[in-house]
């Protein structure tokens, strides 16, 4: 496992969901639906979703993480219930979370954040990671993704779902996006949504995924909820980080931390020398 960073052929499935043949506007998730799905607590209580994306790691949104403690940060894998009535929750202790150096708190540029896990998840049908698209990777307007989350189920409402919410929404054309946010996306923004409104992410989804079946049963990750105006309102769709244009430095951050996770008596064995 070590040899691929974790990231190995096996990602994006949804082993323990079988079709039958809070995102605003959403049903309930069925169990092993989205497998990638986390939902990370501080004293308990949610704040941010996030996802699965190597057996240590999970990404989420950087503005996630501007007054929390890391130490007291708990990701909870492996089930659709916010407060673990289902019983199958997984919990993991977060040790690291590096925002983007680039992170910009004021218009929400390069707001992924990677988060490393205290233990490796033991992946099964409930917890599976998403696969990272290739940098080249299109997706293209119009396609439908699903979003998901535990976050309010309307704007300005404090009720969070027990459940986990998933919406399918469709990707926007970033040029019609950046026309009705006034020119504020950049090039590390992706939209989705329906300029009609009514699916949306909403508070609490922060740092969860839009997911798009780009192969039949593989799913990638083309974003992660970051950012928009109010939730489900009319020609203002979600802006979601675009993985394809930070998937370098997520890559490479991660095997710089791996590099030091293998190697941790490096230096001492050479100048034994």
């Amino acid at each position: 496992d070590t040899s691929c960073f974790g990231f190995c052929s096996e990602c994006g499935g949804r082993p323990g969901f079988s079709k039958p043949s809070k995102i605003v506007g959403g049903t309930d998730a069925s169990r092993g639906e989205i497998p990638w799905q986390v939902s990370l607590k501080e004293d308990s209580s949610h704040f941010c979703g996030g996802t699965i994306i190597g057996d240590r790691w999970l990404l989420s949104a950087a503005h996630c993480f501007n007054e929390t403690n890391p130490e007291e940060i708990e990701a909870y894998v492996g089930t659709t219930s916010l407060n673990g009535t289902d019983g199958n929750a997984v919990k993991v202790n977060v040790t690291r979370v590096i925002q983007h150096p680039l992170f910009d708190p004021i218009i929400l540029d390069f707001d992924v954040a990677i988060l490393e896990l205290a233990r490796p998840l033991v992946f099964s049908k409930y917890i599976q990671p998403v696969c990272l698209p290739l940098a080249v990777q299109k997706f293209p307007v119009g396609k439908k993704c699903i979003i998901s989350g535990w976050g309010n189920l309307q704007e300005g409402n404090v009720t969070k779902p027990e459940i986990l919410q998933k919406a399918s929404v469709g990707i926007i054309d970033q040029k019609t996006c950046n026309f009705l946010y006034n020119f504020s996306l950049t090039d590390r923004m992706i939209c989705a949504g329906f300029l009609e409104g009514k699916i949306d992410s909403c508070q609490g989804d922060s740092g969860g995924p839009l997911a798009c079946e780009m192969t039949p049963g593989v799913f990638y990750l083309a974003g992660i909820v970051s950012w928009g105006i109010g939730c489900a309102q009319a020609t203002k769709p979600g802006v979601y980080s675009r993985i394809t244009k930070l998937k370098d430095w997520i890559l490479d951050t991660i095997s710089q931390f791996k590099s030091s996770q293998t190697l941790p008596c490096l230096p001492s064995l050479i100048s034994d020398w």
